[in-house]
């Protein structure tokens, strides 16, 4: 039969005659360290609600719903799928839309009551009315791209919304045999009038 080491013998006395080796947590409040990777929060004045969020998410954590009538994208974040993975916030065009918060005390009795969600107002064709996508997302774009915004008209009448140069008849019809170029269209309606315009 082997005796137990000496060294061994001696780390067994002196942990029972010391204190243990914990935070304290739960009766002392732990503070996370920078870094570290917490439940994900939206932030409404600098999400866009562009969908970079939700295409890179691997958990599926994260989902939206597009309400045509009432203009609206309602972007929504669950915790109880989140592996805070931190690619939301990697993808995030604006860098500040989606941010890891060092919140991790996230037990509850009802996880899918835990949600974050972001509102932001969609823009529609004026033609066939289907999404061209978020004001706000066109409105950082128009900003993004500077003088180039000129070669895009949607981007342009975003810009110009934003800063309010446009007369409030926008919308109404025109005899001008080009004024489909001042109107706000999805991809499809603008390559329509272009061929149409050739022809």
């Amino acid at each position: 039969m082997k005796l137990p080491k000496v060294r061994e013998l001696g780390e067994a006395i002196r942990s029972l005659l010391s204190r243990p080796f914990t935070n304290g947590y739960p009766f002392v409040k732990l503070t996370p360290p920078d870094g570290f990777r917490g439940k994900p929060e939206y932030y409404q004045d600098d999400c866009v609600g562009c969908l970079a969020c939700y295409e890179v998410c691997p958990a599926r954590a994260i989902s939206y719903e597009d309400n045509k009538e009432a203009k609206e994208r309602t972007l929504t974040h669950r915790a109880d799928l989140c592996i805070f993975c931190q690619q939301c916030e990697k993808a995030c065009i604006t860098e500040k839309g989606i941010k890891l918060t060092k919140a991790f005390e996230l037990a509850t009795y009802e996880r899918k009551n835990d949600l974050s969600r972001s509102k932001k107002e969609l823009v529609l064709c004026e033609n066939c009315g289907e999404i061209v996508g978020c004001l706000d997302h066109l409105k950082f774009l128009a900003k993004k791209v500077g003088p180039l915004l000129y070669t895009n008209p949607t981007l342009l009448l975003a810009r110009h919304d934003e800063l309010n140069l446009l007369e409030k008849a926008r919308g109404q019809a025109s005899p001008h045999p080009r004024a489909g170029h001042l109107k706000i269209l999805c991809p499809n309606c603008r390559r329509e009038m272009i061929v149409k315009e050739q022809w």
